[in-house]
């Protein structure tokens, strides 16, 4: 393929991404307009949402990185590459939501969870060890936030049980393991910073999903 024609593919796509990244963004405004009582920002905008131009934007674009690094070192082999874009449209979703309201939607995870079934299912995967991480993980993590008292949210625990399926129990762990040491620093910079106090609550979710993304593009690269 020729420089010029790879040029105009890749902005025909980045089009049709941004297009994606808006509805995704709308789609997650609306959906938080559902939870009046327990949206609580933990960002605030001046302006609604789905006018922020600087999120529609990265909505769209960003995930299309991952996808083009993954499309740079496997070429043409698009099943790894549309399922590094489409689990990344996702997991920005997770992070915007989670910061801007403390909430990750069941709508969209369970969405994210059928295409995974799906993958699993038309790709050479072991079903039992995908669905059996998501269950086992996202039970423990039921247990830890009785324990803790919340400190893990009920959409932490959804989200694990949803990367699961497309993760399976290996790069499940990692994704447990590196969030959560992600996820404290963030918090401890935080309490240094004297942004939160202990007793506030703190959102784990953007941690994880992007624990989850860089698990899964390694994954992919063979690295």
């Amino acid at each position: 393929m020729s420089d010029e024609k790879f040029l105009i593919i890749y902005f025909i796509i980045a089009v049709i991404s941004l297009l994606l990244g808006k509805g995704m963004v709308s789609w997650s405004y609306y959906l938080s307009q559902e939870y009046p009582q327990e949206a609580e920002p933990f960002i605030k905008l001046s302006n609604p949402v789905v006018k922020s131009n600087f999120l529609v934007a990265a909505s769209g674009l960003l995930p299309l990185l991952p996808a083009t690094v993954v499309f740079t070192n496997k070429q043409l082999d698009w099943p790894l590459i549309f399922s590094i874009y489409v689990i990344a449209l996702f997991l920005w979703q997770v992070v915007i939501s989670d910061l801007l309201w403390q909430l990750i939607f069941d709508k969209q995870l369970a969405l994210l969870a059928v295409l995974g079934l799906i993958r699993v299912l038309l790709g050479d995967y072991n079903l039992v060890d995908h669905i059996g991480a998501g269950l086992f993980v996202g039970f423990i993590f039921f247990l830890l936030a009785i324990a803790t008292r919340g400190g893990f949210g009920g959409g932490d625990i959804k989200l694990l049980a949803v990367l699961g399926l497309w993760l399976g129990s290996d790069l499940l762990l990692r994704t447990v393991v590196l969030g959560i040491l992600l996820g404290g620093l963030g918090a401890l910079g935080l309490l240094i910073g004297k942004k939160r106090n202990r007793k506030d609550f703190f959102p784990y979710g953007p941690f994880f999903a992007i624990s989850a993304l860089l698990c899964f593009m390694f994954r992919l690269l063979e690295l």
